[in-house]
């Protein structure tokens, strides 16, 4: 019966240990989806270009504490150097109006090494 129990203490014991692991890695997914959700509020000093809305989705109760968001690919010209079509993902309460696909948006674009930051620059958003 003792080694029933160091057993079944084992077992407990590898089984909160993956509990642990699983809760660990859902959180830090959680948190980079915040990030990126979130990011770009550090791109001040980026290049403004112009660009076209190809696409637009909303996703409805995402994982950031409930809230919609959109998703955006945009095709942006700078004004030096090659044009390039990226996604944009912004909080629903952060639009005053939602751009569809067609409309003309100014974004601010910075380099980080391979990858590309780029953010909406919401108050520009017209109609074509």
């Amino acid at each position: 019966m003792e080694i029933l129990a160091i057993r079944a203490g084992q077992l407990l014991l590898i089984l909160l240990l993956a509990v642990l692991i699983i809760g660990g890695l859902w959180f830090v997914l959680r948190f980079r989806r915040t990030m990126l959700l979130l990011g770009g509020r550090d791109i001040a000093d980026g290049q403004v270009a112009d660009a076209v809305v190809l696409f637009s989705e909303e996703h409805l109760g995402s994982y950031l504490q409930g809230e919609t968001y959109y998703t955006f690919q945009v095709h942006v010209k700078p004004a030096r150097g090659r044009n390039f079509v990226t996604e944009v993902h912004v909080l629903r309460e952060q639009l005053t109006r939602i751009p569809q696909a067609g409309d003309r948006v100014s974004v601010k674009y910075n380099y980080a090494g391979r990858k590309r930051t780029v953010v909406l620059n919401l108050d520009s958003i017209s109609a074509v």
